[in-house]
């Protein structure tokens, strides 16, 4: 039926769809209110993908058919919240499109088992994660080198390369993730709403 990999049972995907009716039609208003040359095929490739039906994740946080659209339009609410009380004046655009758009690496990244509320790690997913989000979007839209940039960087720490050897995106150091941050805030502030995001979902069991 979708693009992704879902083999969740009528009953399961019932379960979140009012979830989904809250979610959903808000992050595609968003996303066309960008008015970015090829937004459009974008959304379309977003709901043939299966976007709105994946999980944030397998085990970590949203463990559930629309956790990656809730989890998606959680982070971009912190994000204008805290770019609003920084006075960043970041272009709204680009937040609408980095929060909304910095997890799409996940579409078919994980496999839900039939008659069982567990998923699993999809053993032929593409490789990567923030450069396969960047790679994705671009073929459709054409990205701000800040939008690029805050992409790149939302996982903080965990995307070093000496935090994990192998599947580490940038380096602490030189023209990457210390550099980054200290000349574009906005960049620093993305990876803790998605850290916040994700601690919400954890501690209220969404």
């Amino acid at each position: 039926m979708f693009g992704v990999i879902y083999r969740a049972e009528l009953g399961d995907r019932k379960l979140n769809m009012s979830q989904m009716k809250i979610y959903n039609p808000t992050i595609i208003k968003l996303l066309k209110s960008t008015n970015r040359q090829g937004i459009e095929k974008l959304i379309e490739w977003l709901k043939e993908s299966g976007f709105f039906e994946c999980p944030a994740s397998h085990r970590f946080h949203g463990v559930y058919c629309g956790g990656l659209a809730k989890h998606s339009y959680i982070v971009y609410d912190l994000l204008v919240k805290y770019d609003n009380h920084l006075n960043l004046k970041t272009p709204k655009e680009s937040l609408i499109i980095a929060a909304l758009l910095h997890d799409v690496c996940k579409i078919n990244a994980y496999i839900k088992e039939k008659f069982t509320d567990k998923w699993t790690n999809n053993p032929d997913k593409e490789k990567g994660h923030a450069t396969l989000s960047i790679e994705r979007i671009k073929k459709f839209i054409e990205l701000t080198d800040l939008e690029e940039k805050m992409i790149k960087y939302h996982m903080g720490v965990y995307g070093l390369k000496e935090f994990d050897e192998k599947a580490g995106e940038y380096t602490l150091r030189g023209e990457s993730m210390a550099h980054t941050w200290y000349h574009n805030p906005i960049v620093k502030i993305i990876y803790f709403c998605d850290e916040l995001a994700t601690f919400e979902e954890k501690n209220v069991g969404i």
